[in-house]
C-alpha cells in the first residue's frame, strides 16, 4: 500500500525550575528537504520514521522539526511560531493519508502546560478525523491521558540509555499501513501512577523487569506496544509523574488490564525501584577504593541533559580535593574559561575562576592554575547507539589540567553521551582511574566496553536525587515519594 506521509516535529525536556527560558535561538529548527538531510541515516526517531518510509515506498513530505538541549520553560512567542510554522507546514502538504511526529512528553511553554497534547490537537483539528496520527515519545514523558484520544497510535522508548529511537521511529510508520487498512484499530489506554522517579537506567534492576513484563504482553497479538513510561520530576504541572501506555488492537480491555499490571509492578517496586547515590566526596572515596579500573563518578544532579547549567562544581571540586591522579572530567560550560584559554594558547598556565557562574545552587567557582593541553573547534560525531551519527558543536573547547585531573571546558552545555568529547581532546579514558561524567544514564551505551563500575553523586542542583529538595506548586497531591500516605 502507497501512502503520503508528512513527518515533523518538536522536541523539548522541560526543566521547570530552571530560571532561563528556552528561546527561539536554543532550538536547531530545520525545515523540508534540510530534515531529511540532518535525519537520514541517524539513530533519531526521524531516521527511523524515513527508514521504514523508504522501506515501505511512501511519499514522504518533510516538515519542521525544532529540538533544543533540555533547559527551561519554552519562551511563549518562540513556541508559538514554532508550531504555526509546523502546521503551515502540514497544511501545504494537504492530502495526507499520515502525519508522523517525533515528541517528548515532557515539554512545557509559557501559558501551555503540555506541549504535546496542545501540538496532536491542533494537528488533529487540521488534518481532520481520518488522516493518521502516529507520535514517538520519550520514556521520561509526563503524560497526559487526552493524548490517546488524539492520535492513532503511540510509540516510546524502551530504554535508558535510549538506544532504540531509531527502532520506534521505524514502529511508528510500519504500523500505518494496517491502521489506513483497518487491521489495526488501535485501542490507547495510559495509566498513571501517583509516584515520581528521579532518573534510572532500564540495563539493569527493577526497571529492566519491568521491561521484561511489557515484552511478556506484546507476546499477545492483540498488543501492539507496551510502554512503562518513568517520567520527568523536574517538571512542576498536573500531569507529573510515571506512567504506563498500552496500545491494543481492537482490545480496550486488554489494553487497560496489562497496563494496571504494569502500573502494580512499578508501584510495588518503588521503594526499590530508585537509583543509589551518594555525596560527591563519598563517590570519590569509593571509587579510588575500587582498584578495577576505570571508575566513572556520575555529576548526576548537574546533567544537561535534564535541563541543568552544566557548569556545577560539586563533583569536580571532590575529584580535585581528593588530589587524584590519572583523573579526567568532562565538561563544563564556561564560554569564559574557554576563551581565556584560547587568547593564552596551548601550553600556558593560567589562573582560572571555573564553573558556578549561572546560579549558586550548583556549587560556587573554583579558583586555580591550570595548564593549557588542548584546543578545539568543538565538532565531532555522536557514535554512541542514541542518535549515532548526528553532528554535534559544543562550541569552542579547551583541555584543561587542573592539579593531577584532566578537565575538559566546553562553551555549549554538554551531556557526554560516548568517549568523543574525550577523545577529540586527546584522552584515551581507557587509560584514566576516575573518569568523572557529567550525565546520569546517557553514557552507559557509549562507554560499556570501558568502564567497570560507576558511582552517582548527588548534590544540589536541577537534577538532585532527592525529590524533596523542590518548591512543587502545581502538581497532584499525593505523589510518592513526596507525600508517604499516598496509595495506589
Amino acid at each position: 500500500m502507497t501512502f503520503k506521509l508528512a513527518v515533523g516535529g518538536i522536541e523539548h525536556e522541560t526543566n521547570t525550575f530552571r530560571l532561563q527560558d528556552a528561546k527561539s535561538s536554543d532550538f536547531d529548527v530545520v525545515r523540508g528537504d534540510a530534515l531529511i538531510l540532518k535525519h537520514e541515516g541517524v539513530r533519531s526517531y526521524l531516521g527511523g520514521m524515513l527508514d521504514a518510509a523508504a522501506s515501505l515506498g511512501a511519499t514522504v513530505v518533510p516538515t519542521l522539526h525544532a529540538d533544543d538541549e533540555p533547559s527551561g520553560i519554552i519562551d511563549a512567542d518562540a513556541y508559538a511560531q514554532m508550531v504555526d510554522d509546523l502546521l503551515l507546514h502540514i497544511k501545504r502538504a494537504l492530502p495526507l493519508d499520515a502525519v508522523a511526529l517525533a515528541l517528548h512528553g515532557a515539554g512545557v511553554a509559557h501559558g501551555v502546560s503540555n506541549i504535546e497534547v496542545d501540538i496532536c490537537e491542533k494537528v488533529r483539528q487540521l488534518v481532520g478525523p481520518e488522516v493518521k496520527i502516529v507520535i514517538t515519545l520519550d520514556l521520561h514523558g509526563n503524560l497526559n491521558p487526552r493524548l490517546s484520544e488524539l492520535v492513532d497510535a503511540a510509540f516510546g522508548t524502551r530504554y535508558h540509555p535510549h538506544t532504540d529511537m531509531f527502532e520506534r521511529g521505524q514502529d511508528a510508520v510500519n504500523i500505518i499501513p494496517r491502521l489506513l487498512d483497518g487491521s489495526v484499530i488501535p485501542e490507547l489506554y495510559i495509566e498513571k501512577i501517583p509516584f515520581l522517579l528521579a532518573p534510572v537506567t532500564t540495563m539493569y534492576g527493577v526497571a529492566a523487569a519491568v521491561n521484561d513484563l511489557c515484552r511478556q504482553f506484546e507476546k499477545d497479538d492483540d498488543i501492539v506496544s507496551c510502554t512503562f513510561f518513568h517520567g520527568f520530576p523536574y517538571v512542576d504541572n498536573s500531569d507529573l509523574g510515571a506512567s504506563v501506555l498500552v496500545v491494543a488492537n481492537g482490545n480496550a480491555e486488554k489494553a487497560g488490564g496489562a497496563a494496571k499490571q504494569i502500573a502494580r509492578l512499578v508501584w510495588d517496586s518503588r521503594e526499590t525501584i530508585g537509583a543509589q547515590s551518594f555525596s560527591p566526596e563519598a563517590a570519590v572515596e569509593i571509587a579510588l577504593s575500587s582498584g578495577d579500573w576505570p571508575v566513572a563518578v556520575l555529576d548526576g544532579a548537574d546533567n544537561p541533559g535534564g535541563g541543568c547549567p552544566g557548569d556545577g562544581t560539586y563533583l569536580l571540586r571532590a575529584m580535585l580535593e581528593a588530589d587524584l591522579r590519572e583523573a579526567c572530567y568532562a565538561a563544563v560550560c564556561d564560554p569564559a574559561v574557554v576563551r581565556q584559554s584560547h587568547e593564552a594558547g596551548v601550553g600556558k598556565t593560567i589562573q582560572i575562576t571555573l564553573g558556578g557562574k549561572t546560579d549558586e545552587m550548583h556549587g560556587a567557582p573554583i579558583e586555580a592554575n591550570a595548564y593549557v593541553k588542548a584546543l578545539t573547534d568543538g565538532r565531532f560525531i555522536r557514535m554512541s547507539a542514541e542518535e549515532k551519527g548526528r553532528s554535534m558543536n559544543v562550541g569552542p573547547t579547551v583541555r584543561l589540567q587542573v592539579g593531577g585531573t584532566e578537565v575538559i571546558v566546553v562553551s555549549e552545555r554538554h551531556q557526554v553521551y560516548d568517549p568523543e568529547i574525550f577523545l577529540m581532546h586527546g584522552i584515551d579514558v581507557s587509560r584514566f582511574k576516575i573518569v568523572g561524567i557529567k550525565s546520569t544514564n546517557k553514557w552507559r551505551d557509549g562507554f560499556a566496553s570501558i568502564i567497570k563500575r560507576d558511582y552517582l553523586a548527588d548534590s544540589p542542583g536541577l537534577m538532585s536525587q532527592d525529590l524533596t529538595r523542590y518548591d512543587y506548586k502545581q502538581i497532584r497531591r499525593p505523589l510518592w515519594p513526596l507525600d508517604k500516605e499516598t496509595r495506589y
